[in-house]
Parts: C-alpha cells; sequence; structure tokens
C-alpha cells in the first residue's frame, strides 16, 4: 500500500504491514460486505448483486478491511457499512443517473467521514490537493476549515499567511454560511471544499458569521460577504524581523522546508544583530499543522537530546517515539513561544515539547486541540483515503486531542474579539484523562510595562508581552521554575 505525506494536517508514513483484521471479526466483516451489495443492488433498483470481482466492490471492500484494521479506534463492520449505505443512498437520490463508481465513492466517503473529523476519502482532485500541499504552493482560498456541528456550517480552523483568505480578513473561529449562492448546512465537508476550490484566478463568494458581526457592531454572528479570487497560495513557512535585540520568528506551516528555512532565519537574525541576541519569540498562532517529521525538526532545533512526541496506535507494536539530537540552536537564550486556538496539530507537537521541558513560557490562548496521525493511502490510479491511525502524546504523557495545550500566560491581541474554536466534544473520548494544567503566571510578573501601558487597539500584546519578558531578563529568573 503505497503512502503519501500532505500537510496541513499532522501525517505520517505507517511502516510495517497492515494489521490484520481479528479472526473472530471477518465472519463479521463477510456478513456486512454481503448487505452492502443487496443495498447497492437495491439502490440501482436491480435484482443482480455486485459480482465478487467487480472493481467497485473490491475497491469498497479493501477500503472496509483496511479501517477496521488500523482506524485508531476498532470499529463495527455492520455499523461503518449502514454509514457507505446511507451515504450511496442519498447520493443516488440528489443524482439519479450516478454511475458505480460514483455511488460507490460516495459510500466511502460517507463510511470515513463517519468515524473522526478528520478522516475521508480523497477522489482524485482532493488526492491531487494533498500532495500539492506538501510541496508547499497550491491553488485554493489558503484556508484549514472544519464542520461545525453545533451550527452545520464550515468553520475556518486558520488561514494561511498570504493567501487570499488571510488578505480578505478571515479569521479562526468565523463561520461560512453561503458558498457563491450554496447554502452551506446540510453540504458534508467534502462537497463545501470542493465548492471553494476551483481554477486560479476565478472568483468565489463566502458569506460568513463572526462572533460580534463583521465590524464588531452589528450583533453576535451577523452575517457578510466577502469575494475571494482564487490563486496559487505560495505557503511561506517562515517570516523573521529583529525586535531590537529579540528575534521575531513566524512559523505559518510545516511543509518540507520548515526547518531548513528556520536554520536561515536564525542565522541571519544572529548575523543582523552581531552576534547577540537576547532571546526569541516563535510565533505559532493560527498555525495549522502540518507534517509530522518538520514539528520533530523544528523542536529539536531548540531542545537536547530528549523525548519530544510519542505516537500511539493500535497495535503496540507500531507506537514510535521521536527523541531529539544533541544541540541547541539558541542556547542559553530565552524562548517565549505564541499559541492561539488557530494553532493546531503539529504546533501543538513543537509547544507541548517545549512546554514540557522547561525550554519555553507559552503565551496566548489554548490551542485548538488537534492530537491525531492520519495516514494518506493511495488506492488504484489517483485515489486515496486519508485515515486517523494514532493519537499523539506530550513528553509528559499528556494527551493534546480536544485537550490542546494550555498558555502559562493567558494574553490576546488588544482588538481581538474572535471566539476561540475547538474540536467539538462529541468527537472527544469521554474518558480521556485530561493533562495537568501548567504553570500560570500573570502578565503584571512577566511584563508589568506592557500590563500599566494604556492598550492601543492594534497593539499585539501576546508579542509586545513576550519581547519585554525577554528584554527584562525575567524569562532567565522564570523559565526554570517548576
Amino acid at each position: 500500500m503505497a503512502k503519501l505525506l500532505a500537510a496541513l494536517l499532522l501525517l505520517m508514513v505507517a511502516m510495517g504491514p497492515a494489521c490484520a483484521v481479528a479472526p473472530a471479526s471477518r465472519a463479521d466483516t463477510s456478513i456486512a460486505l454481503d448487505h452492502y451489495r443487496q443495498e447497492f443492488a437495491k439502490a440501482k433498483g436491480t435484482s443482480t448483486l455486485p459480482s465478487p470481482a467487480d472493481r467497485n466492490y473490491l475497491l469498497f471492500s479493501d477500503v472496509l478491511r483496511r479501517v477496521l484494521a488500523e482506524h485508531v479506534k476498532p470499529g463495527t463492520p455492520q455499523i461503518l457499512v449502514e454509514k457507505a449505505v446511507a451515504g450511496l443512498q442519498k447520493k443516488k437520490k440528489e443524482e439519479p443517473g450516478a454511475t458505480d463508481r460514483v455511488l460507490t465513492e460516495a459510500a466511502l466517503d460517507a463510511m470515513l467521514t463517519s468515524l473522526d473529523p478528520y478522516s475521508a476519502f480523497l477522489d482524485s482532485e482532493h488526492f491531487r490537493y494533498m500532495r500539492e500541499q506538501t510541496q508547499g504552493e497550491f491553488g485554493g482560498l489558503g484556508i484549514e476549515v472544519t464542520m461545525d456541528e453545533d451550527s452545520g456550517l464550515i468553520r475556518v480552523v486558520s488561514p494561511i499567511d498570504g493567501s487570499p483568505a488571510a488578505r480578505a480578513g478571515l479569521r479562526t473561529g468565523d463561520l461560512i454560511a453561503r458558498i457563491d449562492e450554496a447554502q452551506v448546512k446540510g453540504m458534508n465537508l467534502r462537497d463545501a471544499v470542493a465548492r471553494m476550490r476551483g481554477p486560479v484566478g476565478t472568483s468565489v463568494a463566502l458569506t460568513m458569521r463572526r462572533n460580534g458581526g463583521s465590524n464588531g457592531n452589528s450583533g453576535p454572528d451577523a452575517p457578510f460577504r466577502v469575494s475571494l479570487t482564487r490563486a496559487i497560495v505560495k505557503i511561506q513557512p517562515v517570516r523573521y524581523r529583529l525586535e531590537g535585540d529579540v528575534a521575531y520568528i513566524r512559523i505559518a506551516a510545516f511543509n518540507q522546508q520548515t526547518s531548513h528555512a528556520l536554520d536561515d532565519a536564525v542565522e541571519e537574525m544572529r548575523r543582523q544583530a552581531h552576534g547577540r541576541l537576547a532571546g526569541a519569540v516563535l510565533d505559532l498562532r493560527n498555525n495549522p499543522g502540518g507534517l509530522l517529521d518538520q514539528a520533530v525538526n523544528v523542536a529539536d532545533r531548540f531542545l537536547e537530546a530528549v523525548d519530544i512526541v510519542s505516537v500511539r496506535g493500535r497495535d503496540p507494536d507500531e507506537n514510535r517515539r521521536y527523541t531529539g539530537t544533541p544541540g541547541d540552536l539558541l542556547a542559553g537564550l530565552p524562548i517565549v513561544l505564541l499559541i492561539n486556538s488557530g494553532s493546531a496539530s503539529a504546533s501543538e507537537i513543537v509547544a507541548g515539547a517545549l512546554q514540557d521541558h522547561s525550554r519555553a513560557l507559552l503565551f496566548g490562548t489554548r490551542s485548538y486541540g488537534k492530537g491525531s496521525v492520519q495516514t494518506i493511502s493511495s488506492l488504484s490510479g489517483d485515489i486515496g483515503i486519508r485515515l486517523t491511525t494514532a493519537r499523539y502524546f506530550r513528553p509528559s504523557g499528556g494527551l493534546v486531542d480536544c485537550f490542546g495545550v494550555s498558555p502559562n500566560l493567558e494574553i490576546k491581541p488588544a482588538n481581538d474579539n474572535s471566539e476561540e474554536t475547538h474540536p467539538d466534544p462529541a468527537t472527544c473520548d469521554p474518558h480521556a484523562t485530561p493533562p495537568p494544567p501548567p504553570r500560570a503566571w500573570r502578565i503584571e510578573d512577566l511584563c508589568p510595562d506592557v500590563a500599566a501601558a494604556p492598550s492601543k487597539p492594534d497593539a499585539d500584546r501576546p508579542l509586545d508581552c513576550a519581547v519585554a519578558a525577554i528584554r527584562t531578563r525575567l524569562m532567565g529568573t522564570l523559565i526554570g521554575r517548576p
């Protein structure tokens, strides 16, 4: 089974053979597949069942067995097939002339999306899209989105720096109510994303809802409309500048170039500062994540040979622990890391590792809480599936999924009235043990001048506080305390 890496979700390549379906479940799987064949024939209005050698049936049965073997949670064949049947029936009702392949893909999509918010069937367009993202350049609007279960709308997790969505002012937590003239309510996530994608240079109008309205004066959930032009989104993973003698490093995404770009940024700022850097601010706000190996590499740049993250799936033999290597890119210098609810996945690996090893203090608000690993599997030709195969855990053993990473200092930009966005609690494990809260600090302790100063409307208070804390050497005395 060919595996591909893809960005904007924490993704990895599963090593070794897939787990075999337990013998006790083989009979249940066969019964469920027979039921699927019967319902497929019924949806088509024929008494002739699909042949066991039919390529579309083989595709479905292959994916079902992979889900049963590899998904992070054990599944029941009959329940999964019922979800698939509902999907193909819906597609047949919407498109009476749908081909067998279209019905099969609808069944697969319905089954996979029922598993968790991140598993999905990838048709040829989405499969290509995932590969493009890995390389740091793709066509689209440049937003990471998810379903909002409460409203039935599409929720913005994070806009990508420099993208059409970011230039239009879209924010974490915004809800997409219409795409052009089509109501989003009732669509699945895949269909909504497909409507937002299109040829570069074409436009799409989004009707948005934002807590507090588009201008802050229109009341809660006031709708507003934005027109965006689809473009090639070139993800520049690292931007940087000096704030006096403090290095400011904005990491926007974890793609194939991130760790090397980080090295270049630190070297250039060290040169500009004539080797006299006082510390660094790592800004991971609204960074939706990316590649697992890049998250490990970035964390390793600031840690010694210590644990960074562990990945645990259904099969204990396939659990993996990632550790750092000797050497610290900013040895002896204090670090503040900025996060918010748009910081997800790979961002949370870096934040959790640096916090657990007391290498950085975290300023901002609680991160999103996406602590799961998706594996992209190529099927026949140019299609594939994205399947949640594992969860990841911080060096302290804390689970990130749904809980996120909490800052040491809770602080927001002066004019930020946006609502935080986190996974739907219904998708979370109700039996999971929450990680212990980190040591919390007050703004008066870390940056008293920022706390006392009148707040300007456009002030980036988390950044201002971080720079002030480093410059006044408060970090040097506080960071190592338990």
